[in-house]
């Protein structure tokens, strides 16, 4: 991530390898995801690979209430509570264990009050889950912020790399009646395993409780539940509202669509646990020019990534998946760059964190989800999951708009608007290439080579830089 010496090692902190261990971590967590597609593809049905999206969909909004968002407040606090920070990870990690303890009593009690005819089991699987997801995304801030970037990409891959095992296991052997529980518990026991290791590891360092650490965390964080909440409906509400209103298996083409094309999204969450506390330290010494620098090769590498992806998406989809799913390739281009806004939307959500402006962050994303929900409601209906990908385009174009808007307010320096052009420019090429030989396989694999050696030639010296 670094353009110079300084910034590789800054403050005994060598970016590089961090960068480095990230990408392999996340290369390999998401390589474990996606080569095991075509199992899962084959050993369960369309209508069950969406029933279980659609069970992802509610647990990611769910840990995001049980945990108050506080891993944001976990990022702010290394800035105001640095020598505290274990105190502080005590008293939420404590919050988080009552809430969820209390919520799991509360709709248990509601379901057998009201006699309401629900599953219980998998509603108790679903809290738990969300428990240890909260649990451990507060600890990955923790450990990002102190770059202790070993530890972090343990806690990143193994719970994926041991759940997909024991669920394929499962699902073969066990739940062959219903197979969407073959992945659906093991995934929940796992990821409930690993939150209450992270409970031993925070407690075991400290075992205050301190109201003022908590408030400190709820006042940023509490916003940002609303916000929460909003992202997983941006990102997860098209697969519960095309379950809804058309039927689960067109719930199962699209979800796989839209995981194959977070391929490209593993370089940015490698590079934004980095990004982030580099960010965070350059802001503090007020260093605008530096950001906006490294900021251009960012995008840059994001950009290339996306673009390739774009171009090969069809023969790699067909790898993956059976051919009950390959309809959904001509959804490729838009759901690969809504992704790609997410990314640069996060740039500006990062100057509003900073400067603890929750509340605006909050406003901004919810305006967007509700123009999803909205325009999922007119066009799901008729055109099914096909319209889903081109509204969450449309609103994710939406909240980066607002975001950039009102963080230009707090720090017009940042992220100019050109920062962007020419990425633009590159995707409307290659979307314009994509769909006029989406049948042609070697003109578009030659297209790709030709703009993937194009990019390494021009961005040749910051390579040998970044390798010297």
């Amino acid at each position: 991530m670094s353009t110079s010496k300084d910034n590789n090692s800054m403050n005994g902190v060598n970016y590089k390898k961090a960068g480095t261990y990230y990408f392999i971590g996340n290369i390999f967590n998401k390589g474990v995801a996606f080569l095991t597609v075509p199992i899962f593809t084959r050993i369960l049905s369309s209508y069950d690979y969406g029933v279980i999206n659609t069970y992802n969909s509610w647990v990611g909004i769910i840990a995001m209430i049980i945990g108050f968002a506080l891993n944001i407040g976990v990022r702010l606090a290394f800035v105001d509570y640095e020598k505290k920070i274990d105190d502080f990870m005590a008293t939420i990690t404590l919050f988080t264990l009552g809430v969820s303890v209390a919520s799991i009593s509360v709709v248990i009690g509601i379901v057998k009050v009201f006699n309401i005819n629900a599953n219980i089991l998998l509603i108790c699987m679903c809290l738990l889950h969300s428990f240890g997801v909260a649990i451990v995304t507060d600890y990955i801030q923790y450990l990002m912020m102190q770059y202790r970037y070993k530890f972090r990409t343990a806690l990143m891959v193994l719970p994926n790399l041991i759940s997909v095992i024991v669920s394929i296991g499962a699902i073969l052997f066990f739940f062959k009646s219903e197979p969407y529980l073959g992945r659906i518990i093991p995934t929940t026991a796992i990821n409930l395993l690993f939150g209450l290791i992270v409970v031993y590891l925070v407690l075991r360092k400290s075992h205050i409780f301190c109201f003022e650490y908590l408030k400190y965390g709820l006042a940023i964080s509490a916003p940002l539940i609303v916000h929460g909440i909003a992202l997983n409906i941006l990102s997860q509400s098209d697969r519960i509202m095309i379950t809804s209103m058309a039927d689960a298996s067109q719930t199962g083409i699209y979800s796989l669509i839209y995981n194959f094309s977070m391929i490209a999204t593993v370089i940015t969450t490698s590079l934004e646990g980095v990004w982030l506390p580099w960010f965070t330290h350059k802001m503090k010494e007020n260093k605008p020019e530096e950001i906006n620098k490294l900021a251009i090769d960012y995008v840059n590498v994001m950009t290339y990534a996306m673009v390739c992806l774009i171009l090969v998406a069809p023969e790699v989809v067909k790898l993956l998946a059976s051919q009950d799913y390959w309809e959904g390739i001509s959804i490729i281009p838009p759901i690969v760059l809504a992704n790609y806004v997410i990314f640069a939307y996060t740039l500006y959500v990062n100057i509003e964190h900073y400067y603890k402006k929750t509340v605006f962050v909050t406003l901004n994303t919810t305006v967007a989800a509700v123009t999803n929900i909205v325009l999922n409601f007119i066009f799901i209906p008729q055109y099914g999951y096909i319209a889903a990908s081109y509204t969450t385009l449309a609103s994710y174009v939406v909240a980066l708009i607002m975001h950039a808007r009102y963080a230009k307010k707090l720090e017009n320096s940042l992220y100019p608007i050109k920062t962007f052009l020419i990425p633009c420019i590159h995707f409307a090429i290659t979307c314009i290439m994509f769909y006029a030989f989406m049948d042609k396989v070697f003109i578009r694999w030659g297209i790709m080579i030709v703009y993937f050696v194009g990019m390494l030639f021009k961005e040749r010296n910051k390579l040998s830089e970044f390798f010297s």
